[in-house]
């Protein structure tokens, strides 16, 4: 049950695949190169990583912003052709929310935020 998640907000890149019980494959790029120009590339290297054809992909995940404007556009764009091409659901996660995940401390309170300015990055405060 592999998902394809797409992270297209700031500069950075970030695609992944994961099942229900681990991180497949990842791949997190930032450099001078736009999404439109690397995005689906990424998404094929990351399939090809783990091992995943794309007819096995059960959904997939896109942020959905706050972030940069046009890179949130190129993002969900090209997610929602690839749930649309393969007929399945395409889930979008909220930037700073899907941040706060992956640092899963109990009894502590994660807060993060987007430099509206910059979009060099995301940052997380613990």
């Amino acid at each position: 049950m592999p998902i394809l998640a797409m992270d297209t907000a700031t500069m950075v890149s970030s695609v992944a695949v994961a099942d229900e019980k681990r991180l497949l494959a990842e791949l997190i790029v930032e450099n001078k190169l736009t999404h439109s120009e690397t995005l689906l590339p990424h998404v094929e290297q990351v399939l090809a990583m783990a091992g995943v054809k794309r007819e096995e992909l059960t959904a997939v995940a896109a942020s959905m912003g706050p972030g940069s404007f046009t890179g949130l556009r190129i993002g969900l764009a090209a997610a929602k052709a690839i749930a649309y091409g393969l007929d399945i659901p395409l889930v979008g996660i909220p930037t700073i929310e899907g941040l706060a995940w992956h640092y899963p401390v109990p009894d502590v309170t994660v807060a993060g935020f987007i430099d509206a300015q910059s979009h060099k990055g995301n940052r997380l405060c613990i």
